[in-house]
């Protein structure tokens, strides 16, 4: 294998490591990589874990006008064309403008999502009905927000019941045994083997 081949390999690993890491994502180095004349990407991400189709490049000298055509022409419909190539001891990443934006945006929106759901309901908007529902659970219905767009939906969170074991975890119904696996109270608990 040559020099050019194995700075190649180098850099598609530590890609792929990476992105396993930190990503949990399922990418391995796609072992035909530079070979043949057909349009391919050096990494595999068979489950689309990530948005990205990478090309990875560890040249000397940097061309990213031409890496970028051939990272668009082998990119699938629907995945962000990525090139990633080694610039002076840094890895460093190309997207299309368009994409990192759309990227911000996701990211964003995803943000305000999370805060939204983090935060609390004010006591003042919930009422309690009492036992409203046939299965004896008990409900709590959010009042609708005058400023709120959807003031006409009301939310509805069901409070049943559940039971826990005696280290407080939750019982399967029916069943009486505790769902975690390292509980003592757990079908499936193997006690631990003394040395």
């Amino acid at each position: 294998m040559s020099l050019a081949s194995e700075k190649g390999k180098s850099l598609e690993e530590h890609i792929a490591k990476t992105l396993r890491k930190k990503l949990g994502a399922r990418v391995q180095r796609d072992k035909r990589s530079g070979a043949g004349s057909h349009q391919k990407m050096d990494l595999t991400d068979y489950f689309q874990d990530t948005p990205f189709s990478i090309e990875a490049k560890n040249h000397k000298s940097i061309a990213i006008k031409e890496w970028m055509r051939q990272t668009k022409a082998g990119t699938s419909p629907g995945r962000i064309p990525t090139l990633v190539f080694n610039a002076d001891d840094d890895v460093l990443a190309c997207i299309p403008f368009d994409d990192l934006v759309n990227l911000a945006v996701q990211i964003r929106d995803l943000t305000a999502e999370i805060d939204d759901l983090r935060s609390p309901i004010p006591a003042s908007r919930l009422t309690y009905l009492g036992d409203q529902n046939d299965n004896g659970s008990k409900e709590l219905v959010v009042e609708p927000n005058p400023s709120n767009a959807l003031s006409e939906l009301t939310k509805r969170i069901a409070i049943s019941g559940v039971a826990t074991c005696r280290n407080g975890h939750i019982v399967s119904p029916g069943s009486n045994r505790c769902l975690d696996k390292h509980c003592a109270f757990s079908s499936t608990y193997k006690k631990p083997k003394v040395k």
